[in-house]
């Protein structure tokens, strides 16, 4: 693990989870904490091989690869915790991720891993929605909704440099995992974009290098939301049921679930452009024999 500059007092480690680091002075603020413990730990042991002290961490949104370090960081170093509206729920009470995955059941325990319900932690400040700045550390950073991948998510902004969480998933994550798990797909379009036209000198994404020009891959990850939606309608030549849908879907994309957390990803991700296309018109729903059929308008 490595502290990397990207500019001035602006670095970021690079990780599974991308984890953003602002310093000022010999402090420091970390922009989401990685998966777990272990990955809390390797930050702080890095951090103070630095010379910095750990005085803040902001969430950029509540999926447990995000936020799962700060319960370590937070006994470790006292370090303050921000977190988006919303999102903050689920960084404190991690049992919402898999129970919404389980269409708002108490989930079967397969679902309650390190990879769907991160250690609980505390949130000392709540970003409201209508924020656009926040002053830590003595530092104005900007604060940008990107919602769509989840319920509130946001970028962080500072000197022309954006940590963009899951804004985007890079072009080689997308040949692997082909259909990316998103919550609203029309929120998710609108901030794809917003992001083609921005211009910022740096792009610090969670699960990809840091780029300088965001606008090839926002269209790519349209194009694939788009092609997803095809697909979808393609299969609605005839009604099919949802779980019939989900399965044929996956089936399209060559994608094989091998356990319970890839398979609801996958379902929540297929409900949710279900969900888009029906709020267009372009299909719709109906009820029977006790199942629930999707269909064309």
């Amino acid at each position: 693990m490595e502290l990397k500059r990207i500019k001035d007092q602006i670095y970021y480690i690079p990780n599974v989870v991308n984890i953003g680091c602002i310093v000022n002075g010999t402090d420091a603020i970390l922009v989401d904490t990685g998966l777990e413990d272990g990955v809390g730990k390797k930050i702080v042991n890095l951090l103070e091989k630095e010379g910095l002290t750990l005085r803040a961490v902001i969430n950029t949104h509540s999926h447990a690869d995000h936020f799962g370090g700060n319960a370590y960081i937070k006994e470790k170093t006292g370090a303050m915790i921000y977190a988006p509206a919303i999102e903050e729920a689920a960084i404190k009470y991690p049992y919402f991720e898999p129970m919404y995955l389980f269409s708002g059941a108490n989930p079967v325990k397969e679902l309650q891993n390190k990879f769907l319900m991160g250690k609980p932690s505390p949130v000392d400040y709540v970003i409201g929605r209508e924020e656009q700045t926040l002053d830590v550390l003595g530092i104005s950073l900007k604060i940008l909704p990107l919602p769509g991948h989840s319920m509130n998510q946001i970028g962080i902004e500072i000197d022309d440099v954006l940590f963009c969480g899951d804004v985007f998933v890079a072009e080689e994550v997308l040949r692997k995992h082909k259909i990316p798990f998103n919550m609203d797909i029309q929120k998710h379009r609108e901030t794809l974009h917003w992001l083609k036209g921005t211009t910022y000198e740096w792009y610090i994404p969670s699960h990809s290098g840091p780029i300088q020009d965001a606008r090839g891959i926002a269209e790519i990850n349209l194009q694939v939301l788009e092609e997803i939606d095809q697909c979808i309608e393609a299969l609605l030549v005839e009604q099919q049921s949802s779980e019939e849908l989900v399965q044929n879907v996956c089936d399209a994309y060559e994608i094989q679930c091998t356990n319970l957390g890839q398979y609801y990803l996958f379902h929540t991700t297929i409900m949710a452009h279900l969900g888009a296309l029906s709020d267009q018109k372009k299909i719709r729903s109906q009820v029977e024999n006790n199942r629930v059929y999707w269909m064309l308008s």
